[in-house]
């Protein structure tokens, strides 16, 4: 049996974007693997932004209610790991290596990277004998590996505009992907956000014969936004929740408990569970919501978002203008070619007032050219724009302008080094970079 190491190395040598062989291929690896995919009950869940928050909520709700909860999600920010879970912890290297050998062996025709990422999640979450496992989709839907599923729920989160060149050129064939998941008779849960959106989704179920749930901004309301906490309610025909707590991270994640809650109420309502145990559940486990990269305060004064389209961008500078408005910000900014990034430096540039601007590289041979970014911003800004290709070096230039800007508020009669925040944001690969930048850094 190969080591961990070698293992890594071959999956991550398959190519992300392998030319699609369709499903025939995976669906025939799957039924000699026994069809681990269709032993457990499973929610599948879509959706340009959002989707893995909303599969964290569902599967930390589902575990808080005592059930073993697998989480298949895409992409990792530090370690392949990540991408398989069950009630929050990641495959060990040992169990990793296993489900790639077990997968392996059933090979005949050389399956894509995500495609054997998919089947070895399902073996593994077999194996381990899960109540439930919560299946992220890729990119897409509809010609997703994950699209071999027949969930018990299948749950679209927003939809944007975001890899046109593989899911179409308009909102309307985006979405269309997206409702590819939708599967005859299976319940659909929906964020309502776009009216051509919800035309397609709802065509889309109704041709399938699927029962649909429209989650939308009026379902909840904000109470109280705390040093540390978000207060809200939920209301819908189905419940009313008031006065229910997350960690004050961003406003974003509101839509996305929203879709969780909804997900999860149905699923314990189908195994009898009563209001009162429901309630507990969501109540008990939401304080404890968290997603790696989604406004993630890795160290103090130091936050890390995967913003990586201009939905996401406007919804990150929606939760700064909320939660963020009154600190000094120096922002650290990393894109991939292929997504829209001069609107979303726009937008960053235009909306938000920042003290110092670093534009850094990710480690991805999509990278964008840092020379190119910094570019942009510097005919939208008159703000000082620096460049290092070095996410390390980026970050101990902020680290460093962080000190000397607090200390040129200290001598002007501010509070200092406290009043100022570094924000990184952009490609999630740049999370990734920045969060194993930190680990080298004990002193924070």
């Amino acid at each position: 049996m190969a080591d961990y190491r070698e293992t890594v190395d071959y999956i991550l040598g398959i190519p992300l974007f392998a030319q699609k062989i369709g499903k025939e291929n995976l669906s025939s690896l799957l039924c000699r693997l026994g069809n681990p995919e269709k032993s457990i009950p499973a929610v599948h869940v879509a959706g340009t932004n959002g989707k893995g928050s909303t599969c964290r909520a569902l599967a930390q709700m589902l575990t808080g209610m005592g059930y073993r909860v697998g989480l298949f999600i895409s992409p990792h920010l530090v370690s392949i790991n990540e991408r398989i879970q069950i009630d929050g912890e990641n495959i060990s290297d040992a169990d990793f290596v296993w489900a790639f050998e077990t997968v392996k062996e059933k090979f005949t025709q050389h399956p894509s990277f995500f495609e054997v990422m998919f089947a070895m999640a399902a073996v593994y979450f077999r194996e381990k004998k899960c109540d439930f496992v919560v299946y992220e989709t890729g990119m897409g839907g509809r010609l997703d590996a994950t699209n071999v599923l027949m969930p018990e729920l299948s749950i679209i989160t927003s939809v944007g505009m975001d890899h046109m060149e593989y899911l179409g050129d308009t909102i309307e064939k985006i979405a269309a992907e997206k409702a590819g998941i939708i599967k005859p008779g299976i319940p659909i849960i929906y964020f309502k956000r776009d009216e051509a959106v919800a035309k397609v989704i709802e065509d889309t179920a109704r041709g399938q014969k699927s029962p649909v749930i429209m989650v939308e901004k009026q379902d909840y309301i904000i109470n109280h936004l705390g040093d540390k906490t978000i207060d809200f309610s939920l209301h819908s025909r189905y419940y009313s929740y008031c006065n229910l707590v997350i960690q004050k991270t961003s406003l974003y994640q509101l839509e996305n408990i929203s879709l969780a809650v909804m997900a999860f109420y149905g699923l314990m309502k189908a195994r009898n569970a009563s209001e009162e145990d429901i309630e507990k559940g969501i109540r008990e486990t939401l304080p404890e919501f968290y997603w790696e990269g989604r406004m993630e305060e890795i160290a103090p004064h130091i936050y890390v978002d995967g913003a990586h389209n201009v939905e996401a961008i406007r919804a990150y500078i929606d939760t700064m203008r909320t939660l963020h408005r009154d600190d000094r910000k120096i922002l650290v900014f990393a894109a991939v070619r292929d997504k829209e990034y001069g609107a979303m430096i726009s937008m960053l540039a235009s909306q938000l007032k920042w003290d110092r601007i670093i534009v850094t590289s990710v480690d991805s041979s999509r990278k964008a050219d840092s020379g190119k970014l910094a570019q942009i911003f510097a005919d939208n800004t008159d703000v000082p724009v620096l460049v290092s290709d070095e996410i390390d070096e980026a970050m101990d230039m902020a680290v460093a302008l962080r000190t000397d800007i607090g200390t040129d508020l200290e001598r002007c009669g501010g509070q200092g080094i406290d009043d100022v925040d570094i924000y990184c944001v952009g490609s999630l690969y740049l999370v990734g970079g920045v969060k194993r930048w930190r680990k080298k850094h004990d002193q924070f």
